[in-house]
């Protein structure tokens, strides 16, 4: 009697490409301007990793298979904004949103300093 391994392979994405950057200057107005979304009802969570603080709506990959498939991943819009230390919720006068620690992410730091490299550009 033989047993078959399952080969088990880890493949990082190759490429990331995000269609609308939104800077913001401050984490409380990055949550100004996601406030609305919460109101509807819609959750959001805050990610932080290397002194910034985004959001992010990724394309579903079940959208662009084909893209996926050869390690593209598509967003279209990342809202960020600098946030030196990290803290888990982020306040705005009475609305408060969640705030994720992903820095232990090789893939969310490598996207943290892109965007750090965005915030002096007009």
């Amino acid at each position: 009697m033989s047993t078959q391994m399952v080969e088990i392979a880890h493949e990082p994405l190759k490429r990331i490409v995000i269609r609308e950057l939104v800077k913001y200057d401050n984490p409380q107005q990055l949550v100004n301007a996601l406030s609305f979304i919460m109101k509807m009802g819609q959750p959001v969570l805050l990610t932080w990793a290397e002194r910034m603080v985004f959001v992010s709506q990724p394309i579903p990959p079940s959208d662009m298979p084909e893209e996926y498939a050869r390690g593209e991943l598509y967003i279209a819009s990342i809202s960020y904004a600098p946030m030196a230390e990290f803290v888990h919720n982020v306040k705005s006068g009475n609305i408060e949103m969640p705030v994720i620690d992903v820095s232990r992410s090789p893939l969310s730091q490598e996207l943290a300093k892109f965007l750090k490299s965005k915030l002096d550009d007009a």
